[in-house]
């Protein structure tokens, strides 16, 4: 038996807590696979290349010195999530004072009570002399269904409802991303960890960005779904080894009909608009959530760079280093604007 470290032990340990919080996932009644239009039938579908318009007004400031210049912004947005502020796309961007400097978007993780963490690199990337956005994702947050905790309702085991939450998701990260290039700068980058880690690489699928930077993100929903769903939420679908629960007779048959249902949100099987050498992919060694293998798939298919990390899905985001990393590569990438680039300064 392999031995492993104390950091890859805290890992796990962290890991198998939201494992926990994934086995609550409520169990679909419907049918267990619906049928999907194609993958570009499904997006051709979306507002992504059609985005809402933005609302901004100003935040309340913070106190001391050095306040930030704060935006609160709103937009109409469509999809599953639509109680009690799911109607409505939420945010809030931080201007550097420097006149054109480029833009992050931060894109948090699934069940994500409150943006601490995303309050946080946004100070880091002020302090690099970079702006800084964040959005509250469908079904978290103010837009978290009533009585019910952050990210509840946003997966499901109906995979229609798990796409449409996520095409609803990265419109929009669209409709923000429009609204930065417009009114701030040509140069927008996003970062995404976990949940936010694949609806950024959604966005870079069909919107190209300056840069993206996504950390282990749940890139093959298909295998998440059969091979490490938890132990509570496998019991309730009645998936055993070698079989394939509501999804088919046996694992090979579940899989087909998982990896067909999913397609549209599989990120290794649409071509990406931003440039391969604009993305970095960031696996963990010791994931249980989603595994490094997908990411690694991933990267492979893009043509990406791929950072590895021996920590857990959750660990990773504190590894050493690595948010001055992360930061260092964002400004490398939005120092020069590709030439054809479609955005528009404001």
């Amino acid at each position: 038996m392999q031995r492993i470290g104390p950091v890859a032990r805290l890992s796990q340990t962290v890991d198998h807590a939201v494992r926990w919080r994934l086995g609550r996932i409520g169990v679909h009644s419907g049918p267990a696979v619906a049928a999907h239009l194609a993958v570009e039938d499904f997006w051709a579908a979306s507002a992504v290349l059609d985005p809402a318009r933005v609302t901004a007004l100003p935040a309340m400031r913070r106190r001391g010195r050095g306040a930030d210049h704060l935006l609160d912004i709103t937009a109409p947005s469509s999809g599953p999530s639509d109680l009690p502020d799911g109607g409505r796309v939420l945010g809030r961007v931080a201007i550097h004072p420097r006149p054109g400097a480029p833009v992050v978007l931060l894109l948090h993780g699934y069940a994500a009570p409150s943006p601490v963490y995303e309050e946080h690199q946004m100070r880091l990337l002020l302090r690099r002399g970079l702006s800084a956005a964040r959005i509250e994702l469908p079904f978290h947050m103010h837009r978290r269904s009533p009585r019910h905790g952050a990210g509840h309702g946003f997966f499901s085991t109906d995979p229609a409802h798990t796409c449409a939450v996520l095409r609803q998701a990265t419109e929009d990260a669209a409709a923000v991303v429009a609204w930065l290039r417009s009114e701030l700068t040509p140069a927008v980058g996003a970062l995404g960890f976990s949940l936010g880690g694949l609806v950024g690489c959604l966005l870079a699928a069909h919107v190209g960005l300056e840069s993206l930077v996504s950390v282990t993100p749940p890139c093959d929903l298909a295998e998440l779904t059969l091979e490490r769903s938890p132990a509570r939420l496998r019991r309730e679908l009645g998936v055993r080894p070698g079989g394939g629960g509501p999804w088919g007779a046996d694992a090979v048959a579940a899989r087909a009909a998982l990896e067909t249902a999913m397609a549209p949100v599989t990120p290794r099987l649409l071509t990406p608009r931003t440039p391969g050498d604009r993305i970095t992919l960031v696996s963990a060694d010791h994931d249980l959530i989603v595994g490094d293998a997908p990411v690694r798939a991933l990267a492979a298919a893009w043509g990406t760079e791929c950072w590895s990390y021996g920590h857990g899905h959750v660990t990773v985001m504190t590894a050493r280093g690595i948010s001055a990393r992360i930061h260092e590569r964002l400004c490398r990438d939005l120092a020069v604007v590709p030439a054809s680039s479609r955005a528009v300064a404001g």
